[in-house]
Protein backbone atom coordinates (compact mmCIF):
# COMPACT_ATOMS: atom_id res chain seq x y z
CA UNK A 1 0.00 0.00 0.00
CA UNK A 2 1.39 3.33 -0.95
CA UNK A 3 2.31 5.95 1.58
CA UNK A 4 -0.25 8.36 0.06
CA UNK A 5 -3.17 5.92 0.57
CA UNK A 6 -2.20 5.25 4.16
CA UNK A 7 -2.17 9.00 4.91
CA UNK A 8 -5.72 9.41 3.49
CA UNK A 9 -7.07 6.61 5.73
CA UNK A 10 -5.53 8.24 8.85
CA UNK A 11 -7.29 11.57 8.03
CA UNK A 12 -10.89 10.03 7.63
CA UNK A 13 -13.24 10.96 10.63
CA UNK A 14 -15.27 8.23 12.42
CA UNK A 15 -19.06 8.06 11.49
CA UNK A 16 -20.64 6.80 14.79
CA UNK A 17 -21.06 10.23 16.46
CA UNK A 18 -23.15 11.40 13.51
CA UNK A 19 -25.29 8.29 13.67
CA UNK A 20 -25.87 8.83 17.40
CA UNK A 21 -26.96 12.44 16.86
CA UNK A 22 -29.39 11.31 14.19
CA UNK A 23 -30.98 8.76 16.52
CA UNK A 24 -31.33 11.34 19.33
CA UNK A 25 -32.95 13.82 16.94
CA UNK A 26 -35.43 11.24 15.78
CA UNK A 27 -36.37 10.31 19.34
CA UNK A 28 -36.84 13.98 20.29
CA UNK A 29 -39.03 14.53 17.23
CA UNK A 30 -41.29 11.63 18.20
CA UNK A 31 -41.50 12.91 21.83
CA UNK A 32 -42.30 16.42 20.64
CA UNK A 33 -45.08 15.16 18.39
CA UNK A 34 -46.65 13.11 21.17
CA UNK A 35 -46.35 15.99 23.61
CA UNK A 36 -47.97 18.39 21.16
CA UNK A 37 -50.88 16.04 20.69
CA UNK A 38 -51.32 15.91 24.46
CA UNK A 39 -51.29 19.67 24.75
CA UNK A 40 -48.14 20.13 26.84
CA UNK A 41 -45.81 21.46 24.19
CA UNK A 42 -45.80 25.22 24.17
CA UNK A 43 -46.74 25.51 27.88
CA UNK A 44 -44.05 28.05 28.67
CA UNK A 45 -45.35 28.88 32.17
CA UNK A 46 -43.18 26.85 34.57
CA UNK A 47 -45.82 27.19 37.29
CA UNK A 48 -48.75 26.11 35.14
CA UNK A 49 -50.01 22.57 35.83
CA UNK A 50 -49.79 20.08 33.00
CA UNK A 51 -52.95 19.48 31.06
CA UNK A 52 -54.97 16.50 32.19
CA UNK A 53 -55.43 13.57 29.93
CA UNK A 54 -58.88 12.59 28.78
CA UNK A 55 -58.90 9.94 31.48
CA UNK A 56 -58.27 12.62 34.19
CA UNK A 57 -60.94 15.12 33.04
CA UNK A 58 -64.30 14.72 34.85
CA UNK A 59 -67.11 14.02 32.47
CA UNK A 60 -70.00 16.45 32.14
CA UNK A 61 -72.47 13.86 33.41
CA UNK A 62 -70.34 12.58 36.24
CA UNK A 63 -72.46 12.57 39.44
CA UNK A 64 -71.52 14.77 42.40
CA UNK A 65 -70.08 13.14 45.49
CA UNK A 66 -72.17 12.80 48.62
CA UNK A 67 -69.98 15.40 50.31
CA UNK A 68 -70.62 17.89 47.50
CA UNK A 69 -74.36 17.31 47.64
CA UNK A 70 -74.40 17.66 51.42
CA UNK A 71 -72.52 20.97 51.28
CA UNK A 72 -74.81 22.39 48.58
CA UNK A 73 -77.89 21.18 50.43
CA UNK A 74 -76.78 22.85 53.64
CA UNK A 75 -76.15 26.11 51.78
CA UNK A 76 -79.68 25.90 50.36
CA UNK A 77 -81.17 25.22 53.79
CA UNK A 78 -79.25 28.14 55.29
CA UNK A 79 -80.39 30.46 52.51
CA UNK A 80 -84.03 29.43 52.91
CA UNK A 81 -83.92 29.85 56.69
CA UNK A 82 -82.44 33.35 56.36
CA UNK A 83 -85.07 34.36 53.82
CA UNK A 84 -87.85 33.10 56.04
CA UNK A 85 -86.44 34.92 59.06
CA UNK A 86 -86.83 38.18 57.14
CA UNK A 87 -90.40 37.20 56.06
CA UNK A 88 -89.39 36.39 52.48
CA UNK A 89 -91.52 33.27 52.67
CA UNK A 90 -92.39 32.95 48.98
CA UNK A 91 -88.74 33.28 47.97
CA UNK A 92 -87.68 30.67 50.51
CA UNK A 93 -90.41 28.28 49.40
CA UNK A 94 -89.47 28.72 45.73
CA UNK A 95 -85.81 27.99 46.51
CA UNK A 96 -86.68 24.76 48.31
CA UNK A 97 -89.19 23.67 45.69
CA UNK A 98 -86.40 23.99 43.13
CA UNK A 99 -83.99 21.87 45.15
CA UNK A 100 -83.71 19.23 42.41
CA UNK A 101 -81.03 16.68 43.26
CA UNK A 102 -80.57 18.34 46.66
CA UNK A 103 -84.07 17.39 47.79
CA UNK A 104 -84.25 15.02 50.72
CA UNK A 105 -86.09 14.66 54.03
CA UNK A 106 -84.31 17.73 55.42
CA UNK A 107 -85.36 20.03 52.58
CA UNK A 108 -88.91 18.66 52.68
CA UNK A 109 -89.10 19.35 56.41
CA UNK A 110 -87.77 22.89 55.99
CA UNK A 111 -90.22 23.52 53.17
CA UNK A 112 -93.08 22.39 55.40
CA UNK A 113 -91.82 24.55 58.28
CA UNK A 114 -91.63 27.71 56.17
CA UNK A 115 -94.97 27.02 54.52
CA UNK A 116 -96.38 26.75 58.03
CA UNK A 117 -94.90 30.13 58.96
CA UNK A 118 -96.50 31.73 55.92
CA UNK A 119 -99.85 30.08 56.61
CA UNK A 120 -99.79 31.31 60.22
CA UNK A 121 -99.65 35.02 59.27
CA UNK A 122 -102.62 36.98 60.57
CA UNK A 123 -104.20 40.17 59.35
CA UNK A 124 -102.98 43.04 61.48
CA UNK A 125 -105.84 45.29 62.59
CA UNK A 126 -104.09 47.43 65.20
CA UNK A 127 -102.40 50.82 65.29
CA UNK A 128 -99.63 51.80 62.92
CA UNK A 129 -96.54 53.19 64.66
CA UNK A 130 -94.15 55.85 63.39
CA UNK A 131 -91.18 57.38 65.23
CA UNK A 132 -88.69 59.88 63.94
CA UNK A 133 -85.21 61.22 64.61
CA UNK A 134 -82.83 63.84 63.34
CA UNK A 135 -79.22 62.99 62.49
CA UNK A 136 -77.60 61.42 65.54
CA UNK A 137 -75.08 63.06 67.86
CA UNK A 138 -71.86 61.06 67.51
CA UNK A 139 -69.72 63.10 69.94
CA UNK A 140 -71.83 64.56 72.79
CA UNK A 141 -68.80 66.41 74.13
CA UNK A 142 -68.85 68.54 70.96
CA UNK A 143 -72.63 68.88 70.63
CA UNK A 144 -73.11 70.02 74.21
CA UNK A 145 -70.06 72.30 74.64
CA UNK A 146 -72.00 75.43 73.55
CA UNK A 147 -69.15 76.46 71.26
CA UNK A 148 -71.06 76.10 68.01
CA UNK A 149 -74.81 75.83 67.70
CA UNK A 150 -76.49 76.34 71.10
CA UNK A 151 -76.39 73.11 73.08
CA UNK A 152 -79.99 73.52 74.21
CA UNK A 153 -81.29 72.95 70.69
CA UNK A 154 -79.33 69.74 70.31
CA UNK A 155 -80.39 68.63 73.78
CA UNK A 156 -84.04 69.19 72.90
CA UNK A 157 -84.37 67.81 69.39
CA UNK A 158 -81.54 65.34 68.85
CA UNK A 159 -80.73 61.79 69.93
CA UNK A 160 -77.26 60.42 70.62
CA UNK A 161 -75.77 57.35 69.00
CA UNK A 162 -75.71 55.46 72.30
CA UNK A 163 -79.40 56.20 72.93
CA UNK A 164 -80.45 55.09 69.47
CA UNK A 165 -78.42 51.89 69.67
CA UNK A 166 -80.10 51.10 72.99
CA UNK A 167 -83.57 51.60 71.49
CA UNK A 168 -83.34 49.02 68.68
CA UNK A 169 -83.17 45.90 70.89
CA UNK A 170 -86.08 47.28 72.94
CA UNK A 171 -88.20 47.71 69.82
CA UNK A 172 -87.36 44.14 68.85
CA UNK A 173 -88.10 42.75 72.32
CA UNK A 174 -91.49 44.45 72.24
CA UNK A 175 -92.42 42.75 68.94
CA UNK A 176 -92.07 45.71 66.61
CA UNK A 177 -91.01 45.05 63.04
CA UNK A 178 -89.91 47.66 60.51
CA UNK A 179 -92.50 48.06 57.78
CA UNK A 180 -92.56 49.93 54.47
CA UNK A 181 -94.84 52.96 54.78
CA UNK A 182 -95.74 52.76 51.09
CA UNK A 183 -97.30 49.34 51.78
CA UNK A 184 -99.69 50.83 54.37
CA UNK A 185 -101.88 52.57 51.80
CA UNK A 186 -103.49 51.81 48.48
CA UNK A 187 -105.87 53.66 46.18
CA UNK A 188 -109.23 52.21 45.23
CA UNK A 189 -110.75 52.35 41.75
CA UNK A 190 -111.92 55.90 42.43
CA UNK A 191 -108.51 57.13 43.54
CA UNK A 192 -109.49 57.24 47.20
CA UNK A 193 -106.89 56.18 49.76
CA UNK A 194 -107.54 53.22 52.00
CA UNK A 195 -105.59 51.07 54.40
CA UNK A 196 -103.79 48.24 52.71
CA UNK A 197 -104.03 44.81 54.32
CA UNK A 198 -101.03 43.94 56.47
CA UNK A 199 -100.23 40.33 57.40
CA UNK A 200 -97.72 39.63 60.15
CA UNK A 201 -96.91 36.85 62.59
CA UNK A 202 -99.24 36.89 65.59
CA UNK A 203 -98.22 39.62 68.04
CA UNK A 204 -95.96 41.58 65.71
CA UNK A 205 -96.60 45.33 65.21
CA UNK A 206 -95.55 47.44 62.19
CA UNK A 207 -93.12 50.29 62.86
CA UNK A 208 -91.96 53.09 60.57
CA UNK A 209 -88.75 55.02 61.29
CA UNK A 210 -88.02 58.34 59.58
CA UNK A 211 -85.01 60.64 59.76
CA UNK A 212 -85.47 64.37 59.14
CA UNK A 213 -82.96 66.86 57.71
CA UNK A 214 -80.49 64.32 56.31
CA UNK A 215 -78.51 67.09 54.67
CA UNK A 216 -75.72 67.58 57.25
CA UNK A 217 -76.02 71.34 57.47
CA UNK A 218 -72.98 73.56 57.75
CA UNK A 219 -73.79 74.59 61.30
CA UNK A 220 -73.66 70.95 62.46
CA UNK A 221 -70.24 70.09 61.05
CA UNK A 222 -68.12 71.23 64.05
CA UNK A 223 -70.60 69.89 66.61
CA UNK A 224 -70.02 66.16 66.66
CA UNK A 225 -72.29 64.93 63.86
CA UNK A 226 -71.42 62.95 60.74
CA UNK A 227 -70.15 65.06 57.85
CA UNK A 228 -71.88 63.19 55.04
CA UNK A 229 -72.94 59.80 53.69
CA UNK A 230 -70.62 57.80 51.44
CA UNK A 231 -70.61 54.39 49.77
CA UNK A 232 -67.66 52.36 51.00
CA UNK A 233 -65.68 49.67 49.19
CA UNK A 234 -68.12 47.02 50.38
CA UNK A 235 -70.98 48.88 48.69
CA UNK A 236 -72.58 49.94 51.98
CA UNK A 237 -73.90 53.42 52.73
CA UNK A 238 -71.87 54.56 55.74
CA UNK A 239 -71.08 57.82 57.50
CA UNK A 240 -68.00 59.97 57.16
CA UNK A 241 -67.22 61.22 60.65
CA UNK A 242 -64.70 63.73 61.94
CA UNK A 243 -63.42 62.90 65.41
CA UNK A 244 -62.53 65.54 68.03
CA UNK A 245 -58.85 65.09 67.17
CA UNK A 246 -59.57 65.97 63.54
CA UNK A 247 -59.21 62.50 62.04
CA UNK A 248 -61.82 61.55 59.45
CA UNK A 249 -63.05 57.99 59.02
CA UNK A 250 -65.89 56.01 57.50
CA UNK A 251 -68.07 54.34 60.12
CA UNK A 252 -71.15 52.16 60.44
CA UNK A 253 -72.44 54.01 63.50
CA UNK A 254 -72.49 57.70 62.60
CA UNK A 255 -76.22 57.97 61.92
CA UNK A 256 -79.51 56.09 61.95
CA UNK A 257 -79.17 54.49 58.50
CA UNK A 258 -75.98 52.43 58.85
CA UNK A 259 -76.86 51.51 62.44
CA UNK A 260 -80.23 50.12 61.33
CA UNK A 261 -78.60 48.35 58.38
CA UNK A 262 -76.18 46.53 60.67
CA UNK A 263 -78.87 45.70 63.24
CA UNK A 264 -81.09 44.18 60.57
CA UNK A 265 -78.17 42.08 59.31
CA UNK A 266 -77.84 40.67 62.81
CA UNK A 267 -81.61 40.48 63.39
CA UNK A 268 -83.42 40.03 60.07
CA UNK A 269 -86.65 39.38 61.94
CA UNK A 270 -86.71 43.11 62.82
CA UNK A 271 -87.43 44.05 59.19
CA UNK A 272 -90.44 42.90 57.20
CA UNK A 273 -89.11 41.99 53.75
CA UNK A 274 -86.11 44.28 54.04
CA UNK A 275 -87.93 47.50 55.01
CA UNK A 276 -85.79 50.06 56.86
CA UNK A 277 -87.31 53.55 57.00
CA UNK A 278 -87.51 57.00 55.39
CA UNK A 279 -84.53 59.29 54.77
CA UNK A 280 -85.81 62.88 54.39
CA UNK A 281 -83.41 65.65 53.36
CA UNK A 282 -84.40 69.24 52.78
CA UNK A 283 -82.96 71.05 49.74
CA UNK A 284 -81.48 74.39 50.69
CA UNK A 285 -78.10 72.85 51.55
CA UNK A 286 -78.30 69.84 49.28
CA UNK A 287 -78.63 66.21 50.31
CA UNK A 288 -76.60 63.71 52.31
CA UNK A 289 -73.80 66.25 52.88
CA UNK A 290 -73.39 67.26 49.20
CA UNK A 291 -74.20 70.83 48.19
CA UNK A 292 -75.97 69.96 44.95
CA UNK A 293 -78.20 73.04 45.07
CA UNK A 294 -75.24 75.46 44.93
CA UNK A 295 -73.71 74.81 41.49
CA UNK A 296 -71.97 78.21 41.40
CA UNK A 297 -69.66 77.10 44.21
CA UNK A 298 -68.00 74.43 42.08
CA UNK A 299 -66.41 73.79 38.73
CA UNK A 300 -68.54 71.97 36.21
CA UNK A 301 -66.65 68.73 36.83
CA UNK A 302 -66.87 69.07 40.61
CA UNK A 303 -70.59 69.74 40.52
CA UNK A 304 -71.22 66.77 38.24
CA UNK A 305 -69.33 64.54 40.66
CA UNK A 306 -71.42 65.79 43.59
CA UNK A 307 -74.64 65.07 41.70
CA UNK A 308 -73.42 61.62 40.65
CA UNK A 309 -72.52 60.84 44.27
CA UNK A 310 -75.98 61.82 45.49
CA UNK A 311 -77.64 59.75 42.77
CA UNK A 312 -75.54 56.73 43.73
CA UNK A 313 -76.25 57.11 47.45
CA UNK A 314 -80.01 57.54 46.90
CA UNK A 315 -80.09 54.49 44.63
CA UNK A 316 -78.15 52.38 47.12
CA UNK A 317 -80.39 53.47 49.99
CA UNK A 318 -83.44 52.38 48.02
CA UNK A 319 -81.79 49.08 47.06
CA UNK A 320 -81.21 48.35 50.74
CA UNK A 321 -84.75 49.01 51.95
CA UNK A 322 -84.87 52.76 52.52
CA UNK A 323 -87.42 55.20 51.11
CA UNK A 324 -86.47 58.79 50.26
CA UNK A 325 -88.86 61.46 51.52
CA UNK A 326 -89.19 65.19 50.89
CA UNK A 327 -88.74 67.37 53.98
CA UNK A 328 -89.48 70.54 51.97
CA UNK A 329 -86.85 72.62 50.22
CA UNK A 330 -86.52 75.56 52.61
CA UNK A 331 -87.77 74.30 55.99
CA UNK A 332 -89.12 77.83 56.39
CA UNK A 333 -91.25 78.87 59.33
CA UNK A 334 -94.44 79.19 57.28
CA UNK A 335 -94.73 75.41 57.57
CA UNK A 336 -95.54 75.92 61.26
CA UNK A 337 -98.93 77.53 60.67
CA UNK A 338 -101.27 78.82 58.02
CA UNK A 339 -99.21 78.41 54.87
CA UNK A 340 -100.32 79.97 51.62
CA UNK A 341 -100.46 78.22 48.30
CA UNK A 342 -97.82 80.60 46.91
CA UNK A 343 -95.41 79.74 49.74
CA UNK A 344 -95.90 76.01 49.38
CA UNK A 345 -95.70 76.13 45.60
CA UNK A 346 -92.43 78.10 45.64
CA UNK A 347 -90.93 75.69 48.15
CA UNK A 348 -91.96 72.33 46.72
CA UNK A 349 -91.46 73.37 43.10
CA UNK A 350 -87.81 73.97 43.96
CA UNK A 351 -87.61 70.52 45.52
CA UNK A 352 -89.05 68.99 42.38
CA UNK A 353 -86.65 70.80 40.05
CA UNK A 354 -83.46 70.90 42.12
CA UNK A 355 -83.59 67.79 44.31
CA UNK A 356 -85.77 65.18 42.68
CA UNK A 357 -83.49 64.70 39.63
CA UNK A 358 -80.78 63.46 42.02
CA UNK A 359 -82.55 61.80 44.96
CA UNK A 360 -85.32 60.37 42.80
CA UNK A 361 -89.10 60.63 42.78
CA UNK A 362 -91.02 60.21 46.01
CA UNK A 363 -94.64 60.37 47.12
CA UNK A 364 -93.71 60.95 50.80
CA UNK A 365 -93.81 64.43 52.33
CA UNK A 366 -92.35 64.82 55.82
CA UNK A 367 -93.70 68.23 56.81
CA UNK A 368 -91.30 70.63 58.59
CA UNK A 369 -92.27 71.50 62.18
CA UNK A 370 -95.02 68.89 61.86
CA UNK A 371 -96.99 71.31 59.70
CA UNK A 372 -100.59 70.52 58.77
CA UNK A 373 -103.09 71.76 56.20
CA UNK A 374 -106.77 71.18 55.68
CA UNK A 375 -107.89 68.33 53.49
CA UNK A 376 -109.61 69.78 50.41
CA UNK A 377 -107.82 73.14 50.64
CA UNK A 378 -105.91 74.57 47.71
CA UNK A 379 -102.67 73.72 49.51
CA UNK A 380 -103.79 70.10 49.95
CA UNK A 381 -104.92 69.86 46.34
CA UNK A 382 -101.58 71.15 45.07
CA UNK A 383 -99.47 68.90 47.30
CA UNK A 384 -101.48 65.72 46.77
CA UNK A 385 -103.07 66.02 43.35
CA UNK A 386 -100.56 68.18 41.49
CA UNK A 387 -97.25 67.06 43.00
CA UNK A 388 -98.22 63.51 43.96
CA UNK A 389 -97.26 63.61 47.65
CA UNK A 390 -100.03 61.31 48.86
CA UNK A 391 -98.26 60.08 52.02
CA UNK A 392 -98.00 63.01 54.42
CA UNK A 393 -96.33 62.76 57.82
CA UNK A 394 -96.80 65.56 60.39
CA UNK A 395 -95.95 65.20 64.11
CA UNK A 396 -98.24 63.91 66.86
CA UNK A 397 -97.41 61.91 69.97
CA UNK A 398 -100.35 59.55 69.53
CA UNK A 399 -99.22 58.55 66.02
CA UNK A 400 -102.71 58.35 64.47
CA UNK A 401 -103.09 57.36 60.83
CA UNK A 402 -106.00 58.54 58.71
CA UNK A 403 -106.98 58.12 55.07
CA UNK A 404 -108.27 61.35 53.58
CA UNK A 405 -109.49 61.52 49.99
CA UNK A 406 -106.44 60.51 47.93
CA UNK A 407 -103.87 60.50 50.71
CA UNK A 408 -102.69 58.93 53.94
CA UNK A 409 -101.86 61.16 56.92
CA UNK A 410 -99.62 59.54 59.51
CA UNK A 411 -98.41 61.37 62.63
CA UNK A 412 -94.99 60.65 64.09
CA UNK A 413 -93.55 60.63 67.61
CA UNK A 414 -90.19 62.34 68.08
CA UNK A 415 -87.79 60.20 70.14
CA UNK A 416 -85.41 62.97 71.19
CA UNK A 417 -84.17 64.64 74.37
CA UNK A 418 -87.32 66.68 74.83
CA UNK A 419 -89.66 63.69 74.70
CA UNK A 420 -87.46 61.29 76.66
CA UNK A 421 -86.73 63.77 79.46
CA UNK A 422 -89.87 65.93 79.59
CA UNK A 423 -92.49 63.43 78.46
CA UNK A 424 -91.20 59.88 78.96
CA UNK A 425 -94.79 58.67 79.28
CA UNK A 426 -95.27 59.32 75.58
CA UNK A 427 -92.62 56.71 74.86
CA UNK A 428 -93.49 54.20 77.58
CA UNK A 429 -97.16 54.22 76.55
CA UNK A 430 -96.30 52.53 73.27
CA UNK A 431 -92.73 51.26 73.41
CA UNK A 432 -90.48 51.23 76.50
CA UNK A 433 -89.31 53.33 79.43
CA UNK A 434 -86.73 55.71 77.95
CA UNK A 435 -85.25 56.84 81.28
CA UNK A 436 -82.58 54.10 81.58
CA UNK A 437 -81.20 54.76 78.11
CA UNK A 438 -80.79 58.55 78.36
CA UNK A 439 -77.19 59.44 77.61
CA UNK A 440 -75.42 60.64 80.80
CA UNK A 441 -73.52 63.14 78.66
CA UNK A 442 -76.70 65.20 78.24
CA UNK A 443 -76.79 68.45 80.23
CA UNK A 444 -79.85 69.25 82.34
CA UNK A 445 -82.88 70.25 80.28
CA UNK A 446 -84.81 73.15 81.79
Amino acid sequence: MSKHVMERRRKRKPMWPLLLLAVIAAVFAVWALVSALRGTLGNTDPDAPPAQSDEQQPGPDEPKTEDQLAAERQALLDEAALLAKGYFYDEAIAALQGAGELQNAETDAELARIQGLKDSLVKYEGQLYHVFFHSLIVYPELAFDDKGHPAEGYNMWMTTVSEFKAMLPLFLENDFVLYDITEMMELDENGMAQRKDIYLPEGKKPLVISIDDVSYYDYMLPDGFAQRLVINEAGDVVTEVKAPDGTVSQTYDGDVMPIVDQFVKEHPEFSYRGAKGIVAPTGYQGAFGYRITDPDWFTEAEFKQLCDDVKAIAARLRETGWQIGCHSYTHNSFWRGDMTLAEVKDDLDRWKSLMEPYVGETNILITPFGGRFDVGSDVYDYIVNELGFNIICPVGSGMPTSYEQGSMMQDRLNLDGYTMIKHPERVSKFFFDPTPIIDPARPPLD
